[in-house]
């Protein structure tokens, strides 16, 4: 097993911290000190006592926070606390950290907290060891860590097991030791929550004096802009920075890599920022190369952490496309780390392996101007490191608790809330009226944002004053119409950003999301421009006689065939992820909703019993095989194989196909988190501009049938395919 490990240890020069050779030479100042505090003072010297000097102011300091450190020593190790020491030397000279690994491994999960000592770290370390973990608490400085460990001791956090470790993130020697420390006491890692940062700016604390009695009256916007002005961004800063918040966080993460590999249930919780998203980016190129995480390397990003700094000394951040606007080295080192989390979690699907933003929370880095409590900002972190075996991975989540920002709607997080995407027109149009006429809080997304204002306007016009369209954009056109209750929003669901900037706005404004229907989707054709949609012409038609003029009416391509499947299913898959956490914040149980179709039934794989069978069980099916068979699908799209492979046969294949997936993948969800009520719903027949206008039944009905299941009640089923609103087989 160590061998395994250490074939898997991406950092050569930590290996040795697996099975570590004796080292040589005299133990670190550190270990000095704490062994002269835990085995005792030295037998009293005999001899003339030395003659009294008084020392001088600065040595007078030292002094004093020596002796506080020991009184602290001595008093937490009367309490019980352990404080990690080095062994006695050996006969050889040499020492080592104690060895302390266990025949057993503590029953108890392991967590470790960087930059434990205050504000979200030491909240973080609280809370975690109020839920019955065992806390690695690390600070940079061990006076201000021991003081920390006392600290969570008496407040009397339910029997905390909580213990000290210094760490210098930006010091190898330093984390290598940690690394050594972690692996001799408790000989795994289940958590690692890499919170430790810096704000990369020069800010004078004094002049938070100046505003005290201002912050209350100011809003969010208000705040980062005063705290811009009174920030000075230097060079020295910047690349400290870079160090601290990327490199750091990497160092002490590869360190500990194989550690958490020994884990059943390994974390990794990068404390990110929204800071830290890509559109806080000016360059198009920039915000390409960072989201590409199929090509993006580790190389990569070291190589545009560099060309930053060389902006930054060269005066070229604004020409260049880098952030501006206050922090431009905090911004680009979150992004920096954000992208290497989604490079992490690629590499090591076993762990879950996420990005946090804690909210806008007072601490020493927001100069203790945000909105959020240290406890606020910290439950957030704890929610996303004890997130299920099966929770999300890769994932940026936001903030878990509500913003307090001026222009919130105080009455909306008391009513439910639901997302509907494609809400412009048809049947989401519809299902956003029918849950809004409900009584529910609706937030409409769309694609194309005139549409959606248009459609959020009408809306309007019918006395629905609860629908919501959010794009910051579209603002002042609201404004225009008098409209001035509504916010905007654009969705693109194949847009990672976009959907990270909709998520965002949830999280803000509600805290929460209580219903998400995926209505939004493509036909996966090429439909010919002017085509005759009088009704008339379809009286006397059955449905497949309407299909088959469908189908005449438009060419199968294989762009538009992976357009189809990176629409309906990818598209529905990437919303799902980001707006999951969300769901598991409803107050009741929390829906999810994939419009579906027909089409998506198993009985279209008539020519691949095997594929059939495979799709429709649910015990053993995953998400990497689904990715493999659509990658199968499309490869033999392109080649004009689809019939000889066994595939589903004209019309509408890659509709059928993603829709097939997407079923599967339903069930899947909805096996991972039965506290959910996850279901797929075919509305039916419908007359939409996807079907020009061929169906038969009005969008009205459609969107019915698809709120009958957003309206399940709790308890209700899940992982169920409804026909029409009624419960029905994903075989057909």
């Amino acid at each position: 097993m160590a061998q395994e490990i250490m074939d898997l240890w991406p950092c050569k020069k930590f290996r040795p911290y697996l099975c570590p050779p004796q080292p040589t030479g005299p133990p670190p100042v550190w270990a000095s000190t704490q062994r002269a505090r835990l085995l005792g003072p030295k037998p009293n010297a005999t001899g003339p006592r030395p003659r009294q000097t008084r020392p001088a102011l600065g040595q007078r300091k030292e002094g004093e926070r020596a002796e506080r450190k020991d009184e602290l020593m001595n008093h937490l190790l009367g309490r019980g606390v352990h404080i990690p020491r080095p062994a006695a030397a050996n006969r050889g000279g040499t020492t080592t950290m104690e060895a302390a690994a266990i025949s057993n491994p503590p029953s108890k999960r392991i967590a470790l907290v960087t930059g434990g000592n205050k504000g979200v770290g030491l909240e973080t370390c609280r809370q975690l060891a109020s839920r019955g973990l065992r806390v690695v608490l690390t600070a940079r400085n061990e006076a201000r860590g021991l003081e920390a460990v006392d600290g969570i001791r008496r407040s009397g956090a339910a029997d905390s097991d909580v213990v000290f470790h210094q760490l210098d993130v930006t010091d190898a020697a330093s984390v290598a030791r940690l690394a050594d420390f972690v692996r001799d006491q408790f000989g795994r890692l289940d958590i690692l929550i890499n919170n430790a940062g810096i704000s990369g700016v020069d800010r004078d604390p004094v002049l938070v004096a100046k505003v005290k009695d201002q912050i209350e009256g100011m809003d969010v916007d208000q705040r980062v802009e005063w705290m811009r002005e009174n920030s000075k961004e230097t060079y020295d800063e910047a690349k400290s920075c870079i160090t601290t918040n990327y490199y750091g966080a990497k160092l002490v993460t590869e360190a500990l890599l194989p550690l958490l590999l020994l884990s059943s249930s390994g974390r990794i919780v990068n404390v990110s920022s929204g800071f830290g998203l890509l559109r806080n980016f000016n360059s198009e190129d920039l915000r390409k190369q960072f989201d590409d995480i199929d090509s993006l390397t580790e190389k990569r990003l070291e190589e545009l952490l560099d060309l930053f700094l060389d902006d930054f000394k060269a005066n070229l951040i604004e020409a260049h496309g880098w952030p501006t606007g206050g922090s431009s080295a905090y911004k680009v080192a979150k992004a920096a780390l954000n992208a290497y989390t989604r490079i992490l979690a690629k590499k090591y699907p076993t762990l879950r392996i996420n990005c946090l933003t804690p909210g806008y929370v007072k601490t020493d880095i927001s100069m203790h101007m945000g909105v959020l409590t240290p406890e606020e900002g910290a439950s957030n972190s704890v929610k996303v490191a004890l997130l299920p075996d099966d929770g999300p991975t890769v994932a940026f989540v936001h903030l878990l608790v509500r913003h307090k920002m001026e222009g919130d709607i105080s009455s909306l997080p008391t009513k439910r809330v639901a997302v509907v995407t494609g809400g412009n027109r048809g049947i989401g149009l519809e299902v956003c009226r029918q849950l809004a006429a409900d009584g529910i809080t609706v937030v409409l997304t769309a694609r194309d944002e005139t549409r959606g204002v248009e459609a959020a306007e009408k809306l309007r016009g019918m006395g629905l004053s609860s629908i919501v369209f959010h794009q910051l954009e579209a603002a002042e056109k609201l404004r225009g119409m008098g409209l001035s209750s509504i916010v905007f929003h654009q969705l693109e669901v194949t847009d990672s950003s976009s959907v990270s900037r909709l998520a965002d706005f949830l999280t803000t404004r509600f805290g929460k999301l209580d219903i998400l229907v995926n209505n939004a989707a493509v036909s996966g054709m090429e439909y010919a421009q002017g085509v005759d949609t009088n009704e008339e012409q379809f009286v006397g038609m059955d449905k497949q006689q309407r299909l088959e003029w469908l189908n005449k009416q438009g060419r199968e391509t294989y762009d538009a065939a992976k357009n189809g499947v990176q629409t309906n299913y990818y598209g529905t898959k990437l919303v799902i992820q980001a707006l999951l956490p969300l769901l598991l914040q409803s107050s009741g149980e929390g829906r999810i909703v994939n419009v579906s179709s027909d089409a998506g039934l198993l009985r279209w794989l008539v020519n691949n019993e095997d594929l059939r069978k495979e799709l429709d069980d649910v015990d053993i099916l995953t998400e990497e095989r689904l990715d493999e068979v659509l990658d199968s699908f499309l490869k033999d799209f392109e080649a004009g194989a689809l019939e000889a492979r066994g595939w589903p046969t004209a019309p509408f294949v890659a509709y059928k196909m993603a829709k097939v997936a997407m079923n599967a993948y339903t069930r899947i969800l909805a096996r991972r988190h039965p506290e959910l009520r996850v279901n797929c719903a075919h509305p039916g027949y419908v007359k939409t501009d996807m079907t020009i206008d061929s169906g038969f039944l009005t969008p009205e009905e459609g969107g019915r049938n698809v709120v009958t299941v957003a309206l399940l009640p709790d308890g209700g089923p899940t992982g169920a395919y409804f026909d029409e609103g009624r419960e029905a087989s994903f075989l057909g």
